[in-house]
């Protein structure tokens, strides 16, 4: 079932598919017409040529029998048989019903024909000529004319001998017909895809243009139709200036994140010093003033998060690759971030004569697990935990983050690395979208990869494969 979906898609779905469709039936139309048409000269053909030959016989007896009156049966006889031929034969009937046919013919009228005649033309309309199939023979029959004796001139000649030409020649046809039809369809689907590849690339290099490939997105315009090299030039000049946009936005974010950083830290350094040097204030006041810092910690990361992407565009993020033991890091982490974020945090490490050192930066793995620990608190219940396991693999070492918050849709979960996508269940809650997308980027400085599994309304769990320390 799929695979004739995918068939009809092809055809009628695409551009390439439906040029080659219509000049299909354009072709086969004009063939199929043109070898109807020629058929049909044929036949027409075939009985004018038998036509003209009765003509030409009748014409010439009854000339020779006007110019003579009263001729007796036998003269009448001898005259239809001198004016009779290998292929034509003629006969009279007379007023009274009988029939008056040559006495030696060259080939006998068959009775059978004479009866036939007859019957094909019961008005006796004289000028009427009517094709009839006999004993497998084709045979054309004409009344010719009235004479004055009141005789009705008959006449008739086998066309079977035409009619195997005719068979000969429509074989032939058929044949050449099919060859050409065969040379012409593979010559159109080359013309067809050769036309059309200038749009083949086109589409290929959209959908796989990024925001990186954009200074190489040009495409050469092509020498073909204008349509397409218009087309080609307006790509070129919409990747040139998306190309321009990208950069003016990247300078712009990191400029302002380097901006608002200063003034942050001063503000949050200062709320800081005021908690700590107010114990007399109300405390109301200190909450607020605790919700303040939390918010100042909260733009002060994105502002990092930002900074990062804009460091991995231009090719600056620097990550080191060293020998990091995971058990005390990831000790520290859920220790901290428990108290901080008020919630049960699991861990679960392997025995203590497995290795748990990798490859990697110690702060990006702090900042990727409380990026993903931030994360899983912000869409779980407060009541449920959040566990963190790190086991050994094959080639490395896997650490999991797994809550049992709102989950991630799956239309979303392809999605939910990109930058500045945020799913579809998380309407009111506060986020950037920028965050998991710093941690993929992080994890794959790194050389590792992060896959995510989720269920809605079951949880998340984020998997980050590391490489093992030598």
């Amino acid at each position: 079932m799929n695979r004739s979906g995918n068939w009809r898609s092809r055809l009628t779905g695409t551009m390439l598919g439906q040029l080659q469709l219509a000049t299909y039936a354009a072709v086969l139309l004009g063939f199929t017409g043109a070898t109807s048409a020629g058929l049909l000269l044929s036949e027409r053909s075939r009985l004018r040529v038998g036509e003209a030959e009765l003509l030409a016989a009748s014409a010439s007896l009854a000339l020779r029998m006007e110019a003579k009156a009263d001729l007796g049966e036998t003269v009448i006889v001898q005259e239809l048989q001198d004016h009779s031929s290998v292929r034509t034969n003629l006969w009279l009937e007379q007023p009274n019903g009988q029939v008056i046919t040559p006495g030696r013919a060259y080939r006998p009228i068959p009775a059978a024909l004479l009866q036939a005649a007859v019957e094909a033309n019961p008005l006796r309309q004289t000028g009427q000529s009517h094709l009839i199939a006999l004993q497998g023979r084709d045979y054309l029959t004409l009344l010719d004319r009235r004479l004055a004796s009141g005789d009705l001139l008959w006449s008739s000649t086998e066309i079977s001998g035409l009619g195997s030409a005719q068979s000969e020649f429509l074989a032939w046809m058929i044949l050449i017909w099919g060859s050409s039809l065969s040379a012409s369809l593979l010559l159109v689907s080359l013309l067809v895809r050769k036309i059309t590849k200038p749009l083949q690339e086109l589409s290929a290099r959209s959908a796989e243009l990024t925001a990186e490939g954009l200074q190489t997105a040009a495409l050469p315009v092509p020498r073909g139709p204008m349509e397409l090299s218009r087309l080609t030039r307006t790509y070129n000049a919409l990747t040139e200036r998306l190309a321009q946009s990208w950069s003016q936005q990247r300078q712009f974010v990191s400029a302002v994140s380097h901006e608002l950083q200063t003034p942050l830290t001063l503000v949050s350094g200062s709320l800081k010093r005021v908690i700590r040097k107010a114990p007399e204030l109300e405390p109301q006041l200190v909450q607020r003033l605790h919700d303040a810092e939390e918010e100042t910690i909260g733009m002060q990361q994105l502002l990092n998060d930002l900074l990062d992407l804009s460091r991995s565009d231009s090719g600056r993020l620097q990550v080191k690759q060293e020998p990091v033991d995971l058990r005390p890091l990831l000790e520290e982490v859920v220790r901290a971030q428990g108290t901080a974020l008020g919630r049960d945090i699991t861990l679960q490490l392997p025995e203590q004569t497995t290795s748990t050192a990798v490859l990697g930066d110690p702060a990006r793995l702090r900042q990727i697990l409380l990026n993903l620990i931030e994360n899983a608190h912000k869409y779980s219940p407060a009541e449920q935990p959040i566990q963190l396991r790190l086991k050994s693999t094959a080639t490395g070492l896997l650490l999991e983050v797994e809550d049992r918050g709102i989950g991630i849709p799956l239309q979303d979960q392809a999605y939910v690395f990109d930058r500045f996508h945020r799913g579809s269940n998380t309407t009111g809650q506060s986020g950037s979208g920028v965050g998991l997308s710093v941690v993929k980027l992080l994890v794959e400085a790194m050389d590792g990869s992060i896959k995510v599994n989720s269920e809605p309304g079951m949880g998340s769990c984020f998997g980050i494969n590391l490489r093992r320390a030598p």
